[in-house]
């Protein structure tokens, strides 16, 4: 999977793009065929007083669809790891959603070949 990290109101130093990568690295087993498979992440530090200060959004484009999630936590860390839980759930959501269909799909073959077979 190709990566793209970027930062807004942030320098993205030598342990940031690591810390990101390393966390991108668990996603990679679910895109072990998609060779187009990209991964656009941003992370920001927020102005003002709130207490969620830095924002983590990450979006994946592959032939398997498009993902985004969005997180906000009170460090840098934290806000990725939010967005990597939640797009670790999207993922896996989708994944299990399609061999829903195919498993539906196949029942009903099954069940037409049953219907052809009883008949005299």
């Amino acid at each position: 999977m190709h990566y793209n990290i970027k930062g807004t109101a942030l320098d993205i130093s030598p342990e940031v793009r690591g810390y990101v990568e390393e966390k991108l690295a668990h996603l990679d087993k679910f895109f072990v065929g998609d060779s187009g498979a990209r991964a656009d992440v941003e992370v920001e530090h927020l102005q003002g007083e709130q207490s969620k200060k830095y924002r983590a959004e990450f979006g994946i484009v592959s032939k398997s669809g498009t993902f985004r999630v969005e997180a906000r936590g009170s460090s840098l860390h934290e806000a990725v790891d939010l967005a990597m839980g939640e797009m670790s759930k999207e993922i896996d959501r989708s994944h299990k959603r399609g061999r829903g269909l195919v498993r539906r799909g196949a029942l009903r073959i099954k069940d037409f070949v049953r219907g052809f077979r009883s008949r005299p």
